[in-house]
């Protein structure tokens, strides 16, 4: 009787140090998930802000077109609906899609205002475009970082046993932001936790 109650007795303390290591593993990885996650908002919050002065670049651009008397209806009403899809309520994976869509309509603007020889004389319209030169490399360096973090992220949602944690707590991989002409960061390896 006395060795049966030493054996459950070992056999629960046993049991009792498993499950705190496990638990501990747990909360440790969900822990690294909400880093990640978090690294991933804040660097996204940098292409928010640089999304903005796009946006609005994209409008003067638009107001300059008016001016000019370019009417191509469909970019310019691209442009307003571009610029009010642009919300900070989003979740980050809908704002990596709102941002492909500002990029092809700042494409057709583009396009479209390279067709008017007199307006590339403008001097208003050569300010925004060096401005806009600016704004987009900004953009491309953090979009680069932003994918990066993105990427170190989905490698930890999908493997085992993180991947068990990710699915239970919801950890979705986070899409990619991809714009037309550029490349995807992609690393050759993961560092470690």
């Amino acid at each position: 009787m006395v060795t049966a109650t030493i054996v459950w007795i070992v056999v629960g303390v046993i049991a009792a140090i498993l499950l705190g290591v496990l638990i501990r593993g747990w909360i440790s990885v969900y822990n690294k998930f909400q880093y990640w996650i978090t690294r991933a908002q804040r660097k996204f919050a940098d292409v928010d802000v640089i999304m903005q002065e796009r946006l609005d670049n994209i409008h003067a651009q638009a107001q300059i077109a008016k001016k000019y008397d370019i009417y191509e209806h469909e970019v310019l009403k691209d442009v307003i609906e571009a610029r009010s899809g642009w919300r900070s309520d989003a979740d980050l994976n809908e704002k990596v899609k709102l941002a492909a869509e500002v990029e092809n309509t700042y494409l057709k603007l583009q396009a479209v205002l390279e067709r008017y020889p007199n307006l590339k004389a403008d001097q208003m319209y050569i300010a925004l475009m060096e401005r806009a030169s600016m704004v987009e490399r900004r953009l491309r360096k953090t979009r680069l970082q932003y994918n990066r973090i993105a990427q170190q992220y989905n490698e930890r949602t999908r493997k085992f046993p993180r991947n068990v944690v990710a699915r239970i707590h919801s950890f979705n991989e986070l899409d990619y932001l991809e714009f037309a002409g550029q490349d995807v960061y992609q690393p050759k390896e993961i560092f470690a936790d």
